[in-house]
């Protein structure tokens, strides 16, 4: 798979009873791709209304803002209006509140949504607000979309602000977009807005139509903040494959859960979110001049990536991370994948694959530093897949004080060629992984320069499983303890400094092999089982070693 977020499939042919959707969006970019990141046309509506004078915007990095707050009123205060009482708008789902709601759309209004049923067969569209407030009963206030084939032009109930006429601030809270309906599934809310803060929103229903997902959030100020706390979408959606055809536009492979487009520039924390199974990607940072703060929630089963990440500073704390299906369609159902940036964060995070079908943990080549801590990863017996990988070309990367258990083949760590240093302190690898597919060792690297330092490696799983492989020039392993089913540490490289660890082959064969055509190896003041075994390594240094 390759390409852009949710682009749209060819549909000019089609015909409908009523306007069909309209609008332009990219595809899903595919698991093995490493750059093809969404460019900001992707995001521009083909409504000339939307159509701007300019073109992309400058690269620009984003600020450091106070953290986004609920607690913003305009000066002299909202207008508060009841959409049913003051505004006559149908809450029993029987009529249309389209063009009602339209006309009360003003700015620093609070609009109050009573509870009950609002049907939208069509597009509510506010840009360049001051302040807005739309607020409903969260459990009883519910936007109720008409099917594909009867909604009345683009795919999107609410599109408030665009990146070139944004919004001030935003407010939306205590709303259910009912998708339970066959067909329903669309955006329920796009804002590009300067600030906001949307709270306590709930989708229900499985995103069904092969349209754009239920979220675009996009902060298009560089000095902003946004909050997104509360919102859940846990019945996921429908690859496009196995969708109606009646939305337009339909998207190459399915819907992104929460989406934020290249345009955004400023901070977003997106808080206790709950993201179910889609397609492509459960929460996307499609660009990379904005930050963006994941803080706590549960992420589940999404494809090509189930938090996707670029921007500097954007970090993933608290958060659980869980893969226990995998559909026909799954490709590739990895945890967390950080794409591009730099002083990127996963921290006291938790990732299960359960029914693993991606690695955990990915750090791609634009990434040039990057820190994992405090974390646990486990990964069942099944498919062959890796813990933590680095990718060719990322920088400088530490890991520390997480466990990663393995039952199934593959790498806790796989840390291939780079830009940087990388440093593993403190992590535990535990489990039953075999060596005999995926990887001989629970710890590959091939990155010079490398330290491991006090690590706790058990493995005694078949196969000739193995503790940790070097292959990177003047590395370092400090401290610790490495036991596996054969040769704990095994080292192809020159260069290479080991130090007060103890090292065990539970099959009797040496704690320690060293691989011909290397140099300048020193092993001081540790104890290493059944001793070396050295195939040639010119000026080896051994001091201070035991070998029981």
């Amino acid at each position: 798979m390759s390409g852009t977020p949710e682009r749209n499939s060819d549909s000019s042919s089609r015909s409908y009873a009523r306007r069909s959707f309209l609008g332009v969006l990219g595809a899903a970019v595919g698991a093995g791709a490493v750059s093809n990141r969404a460019s900001a046309a992707d995001f521009c509506p083909t409504d000339p209304a939307d159509t701007p004078d300019h073109s992309e915007p400058e690269q620009e990095q984003p600020s450091s803002p106070e953290e986004a707050s609920c607690d913003v009123e305009p000066e002299g205060g909202y207008e508060r209006i009841n959409v049913v009482e003051d505004g006559g708008l149908d809450n029993t789902g029987n009529e249309s509140i389209v063009s009602g709601l339209q006309e009360l759309l003003a700015d620093n209004v609070q609009l109050y949504f009573p509870p009950g049923e609002y049907y939208m067969d069509e597009q509510i569209r506010f840009t360049d607000f001051d302040h807005l407030w739309l607020q409903g009963e969260a459990g009883e206030t519910t936007i109720v979309p008409a099917s594909g084939d009867d909604f009345s032009g683009q795919a999107r109930l609410f599109k408030l602000g665009t990146y070139y006429s944004p919004g001030e601030w935003l407010e939306v809270g205590g709303f259910t977009f009912d998708f339970t309906a066959s067909n329903t599934g669309l955006r329920g809310i796009q804002a590009q807005v300067n600030g906001c803060c949307i709270h306590d929103v709930e989708f229900i229903g499985e995103h069904d139509s092969g349209t754009w997902g239920p979220m675009l959030v996009d902060i298009v100020d560089s000095a902003g903040t946004g909050l997104v706390e509360r919102v859940r979408m846990p019945d996921g959606g429908l690859f496009t494959a196995n969708a109606s055809d009646d939305a337009d536009p339909t998207v190459e492979t399915g819907p992104t859960g929460l989406l934020l487009s290249p345009y955004h520039r400023g901070e977003l924390t997106v808080r206790d979110t709950e993201i179910g199974a889609f397609p492509d990607n459960g929460l996307y940072v499609s660009g990379t001049n904005g930050r963006v703060i994941v803080d706590g929630g549960t992420f589940k089963n999404s494809n090509v990536a189930n938090i996707r990440l670029a921007g500097d500073g954007s970090a993933v704390r608290n958060a659980t991370i869980i893969i226990d299906e995998n559909r026909n369609r799954d490709q590739n159902q990895p945890g967390i994948r950080l794409d591009a940036g730099q002083n990127m964060v996963v921290e006291n995070t938790t990732i299960k694959l359960d029914a693993p079908n991606g690695d955990a943990i990915s750090v791609l080549s634009e990434v040039s530093s990057a820190q994992i801590a405090n974390s646990s990863i486990t990964i069942a017996s099944g498919v062959i897949n890796d813990g933590i990988v680095l990718k060719d070309g990322s920088g400088d990367i530490e890991i520390s004080d997480t466990d990663i258990s393995m039952d199934s083949g593959g790498q806790a760590i796989q840390i291939r060629d780079g830009n940087g240093q990388v440093q593993v302190e403190g992590v535990t690898v535990t489990g039953d992984a075999s060596g005999a597919s995926g990887g001989r060792s629970a710890i590959r690297c091939d990155r010079g320069g490398s330290e491991f330092v006090g690590l706790t490696v058990d493995q005694p799983g078949g196969g000739y499983r193995r503790a940790i492989t070097l292959t990177g020039d003047n590395c370092t392993i400090e401290s610790g303890t490495y036991e596996s089913t054969h040769h704990a540490i095994v080292n192809d490289a020159s260069g290479t400094t080991i130090s007060g660890v103890t090292a065990r082959a539970y099959n009797g064969a040496e704690a320690v092999k060293l691989l011909a055509g290397n140099s300048d190896v020193t092993i001081v003041d540790s104890v290493l089982y059944n001793g070396i075994d050295d195939r040639g390594t010119t000026n080896l240094q051994l001091e201070g070693n035991q070998t029981p």
